[in-house]
């Protein structure tokens, strides 16, 4: 049983038979604001590969998981991710959070979209906002603990497509970021993805 405070607040139903609550100082509305950013963060696949964000045609930034060693891992090369995390006023199974990428002095930030009938994963320029006011994101993954014991390897849902988070999956001698459907309790190697 917890011993968390729960705040009651009093309502009314008015003339119109709308609720109106009685004291609005406190409530808040749903959406996400930033609390801290944890910079430099490296990402690695179960394959030990990392995650890399690099320029491609067209003002395009591609991203892919390879090896690297430590002394290619460079600042500003694409590899250091800061993860923004997010007070969440509802009630998810899982922290709220953001990534971004510094790519040759340019700041990048991972979103979901849908492109030619497929739910992928790319990079646009922008700086992470401090506060989103909808009630869902292209920019918001849910950071979900594979088990109670590994504090390292994590999933990601996207809250704006449920059920997809992200993964990779191996092309040639590449693994590619992917947007991948998993069920919740489904184990999934190539959507487990690890914060040292």
């Amino acid at each position: 049983m917890s011993c968390e405070e729960i705040r009651v607040v009093a309502v009314k139903f008015g003339q119109d038979f709308d609720l109106y609550f009685a004291d609005e100082e406190g409530l808040e509305c749903d959406h996400w604001m930033a609390v801290f950013p944890i910079q430099h963060q490296i990402f690695r696949n179960l394959s030990n590969q990392v995650l890399m964000v690099r320029p491609g045609p067209e003002n395009a930034v591609m991203s892919v998981f390879e090896s690297m060693t430590d002394q290619e891992m460079t600042s500003g090369c694409g590899v250091h991710f800061t993860i923004h995390y997010y007070k969440d006023n509802r009630l998810e199974n899982g922290m709220s959070v953001a990534f971004s990428v510094l790519v040759e002095n340019k700041t990048y930030c991972m979103y979901c979209t849908h492109e030619g009938g497929e739910k992928t994963v790319r990079f646009r320029e922008e700086v992470v906002p401090k506060e989103i006011l909808e009630n869902s994101s292209d920019i918001i993954f849910i950071q979900k603990s594979i088990s109670p014991t590994d504090t390292k390897t994590f999933k990601f849902e996207s809250s704006l497509m449920r059920g997809y988070f992200l993964g990779f999956q191996k092309r040639e001698n590449l693994s590619k970021l992917i947007l991948k459907r998993c069920d919740e309790d489904q184990v999934d190697e190539s959507t487990h993805i690890i914060i040292p």
